[in-house]
């Protein structure tokens, strides 16, 4: 299994034209067994501050892992814009798939990238 990985990395590397999806890719394998929550959900507000990174108002659409009770809610996510998570960033109105962890304060933070709604994303 180790080989087989490190084989996969090896040939993500090598491939120049399609480095840049390969790597948003592995971010989101490499981050999603770690996510203790994951929804799909519509990005309703942002807030914005003089950080780095920022929080927003998500309203969850469908709970794919994690506490179903979340869905049809609306919650606050922080971590949008966060530089070591290859894509952050979002809009208002973007529905994505969102990987959150939620931490020992009851916050839901970002870890790792937000994910375009799709059939394929969603298998």
């Amino acid at each position: 299994m180790k080989i087989l990985l490190l084989v996969l990395v090896v040939l993500a590397s090598v491939d120049v034209n399609s480095g840049r999806r390969r790597r948003s890719q592995s971010c989101k394998e490499k981050m999603d067994f770690s996510a203790s929550m994951v929804f799909t959900g519509t990005v309703q507000r942002l807030y914005r501050s003089r950080a780095a990174t920022y929080r927003g108002v998500v309203k969850v659409k469908r709970v794919l892992k994690g506490d179903s009770s979340f869905a049809d809610n609306t919650i606050i996510v922080e971590g949008f814009g966060d530089t070591n998570i290859c894509n952050s960033d979002v809009r208002e109105r973007d529905t994505r798939i969102f990987l959150v962890s939620l931490l020992d304060n009851g916050h839901l933070r970002l870890n790792s990238s937000v994910v375009r709604v799709s059939l394929s994303n969603l298998d």
